[in-house]
């Protein structure tokens, strides 16, 4: 089974030891025969990815001379800001602290589907991040995007 597109958002909570669970109307999307890990893949929030699509990411950097160091270092630092995200009996997770600090994680959590993983922001700055954004302007900025490309 491979992922299934993933969109919209959901609240939840951290508890009191830290643990959340992967939002309900996500879960499914995720392969079950997968590991799951963490991410700090854009500064704000923690994003979830299954084993296929952190590889397909992961391996986007292909075979990095390492006598380019500097391209070597890129490499070296995305496998390192990757950690296994463990569930508990009852699908639980702790997300390790330094995820939480990165993103600022506190009790309010929203995940929100990004197509092929999802994102975990504190529900608060993920409010303050989309404050002004419209269809219009995710239009207009997805334009200006592609014609830089």
């Amino acid at each position: 089974m491979e992922m299934q597109f993933v969109s919209g958002k959901a609240n939840h909570q951290l508890d009191a030891k830290n643990r959340t669970r992967i939002p309900s109307k996500f879960r499914s999307a995720f392969p079950q025969d997968e590991k799951l890990f963490f991410v700090k893949y854009t500064t704000g929030c923690v994003a979830i990815m299954c084993n296929s699509v952190m590889q397909q990411k992961l391996l986007s950097f292909g075979d990095v001379d390492p006598a380019d160091e500097e391209t070597y270092d890129a490499k070296r630092y995305m496998y390192t800001v990757v950690d296994d995200l463990v569930e508990d009996g009852q699908g639980r997770f702790m997300i390790p602290r330094e995820y939480r600090e990165f993103a600022g994680l506190k009790k309010d959590l929203v995940s929100v589907g990004m197509g092929d993983y999802i994102e975990i922001w504190d529900e608060e700055a993920f409010t303050e991040k989309m404050k002004g954004m419209s269809i219009a302007t995710a239009n207009r900025i997805k334009k200006e995007y592609k014609a830089k490309q």
